[in-house]
């Protein structure tokens, strides 16, 4: 049974994306402040500032302390795993950046200057091999290629499936994504690369 949200502060929290990932490391299991800061990057200062908004919000709860030498670690845990905040106590300003994603967006952008500086350069609309029409700005065989990023950026408006065919699709696209995203955590521990990853699949409206 998911979370039903009902604090305003909560909510704002939650639909806020640097302040709702702070959560997580929370809903795995006990951590510290500590361990929000070393898991996201954050000073401590920020990791505390993070931690004490998440408490006062409700989000967040002391569950005990870990022992150290001198005085105890103190230990918080999330209230839930699964949140459903009611729309009317989302800010309309948050709720249209975050249906937007402006912010993944934004850093969606950034990334793909930063690691392919010619993109936007040219928008190349072609072809492809199945007969459809896409627009992109590599050709495929250069995007595989051993020296460029693992990087996809891929829009096409032209797939025509049955019903069957997209729930297929559907389950495929979300299967694969699972299957990467449960190495993440160790990957995450090793100071491997972090990704930007965006799947959409939806009815073209008629």
């Amino acid at each position: 049974m998911a979370f039903r949200v009902e604090n305003p502060l909560a909510a704002r929290l939650l639909a806020d994306p640097e302040m709702a990932v702070a959560l997580k490391p929370f809903m795995k299991g006990p951590a510290s402040v500590k361990d929000l800061a070393l898991a996201q990057g954050l000073s401590l200062q920020q990791a505390h500032y993070r931690v004490g908004l998440l408490v006062r919000a409700g989000l967040l709860l002391p569950v005990g302390t870990r022992q150290r030498r001198g005085r105890p670690i103190r230990l918080y845990r999330a209230v839930d795993t699964d949140f459903r905040i009611p729309r009317e106590l989302v800010p309309e300003r948050v709720l249209r950046a975050l249906e937007g994603a402006r912010s993944w967006q934004e850093e969606w952008a950034r990334a793909l200057e930063a690691h392919d500086p010619g993109h936007g350069a040219v928008l190349r609309v072609f072809l492809n091999e199945e007969g459809l029409l896409e627009f992109g700005g590599e050709a495929e065989s250069d995007l595989l290629a051993e020296g460029f990023p693992p990087l996809v950026n891929l829009w096409s408006a032209g797939l025509y499936l049955s019903r069957e065919e997209a729930k297929a699709f559907q389950r495929e696209l979300l299967a694969l994504y699972h299957r990467y995203a449960a190495l993440s955590p160790a990957r995450q521990a090793e100071g491997q690369a972090r990704y930007l990853v965006h799947l959409g699949l939806a009815p073209a409206p008629k």
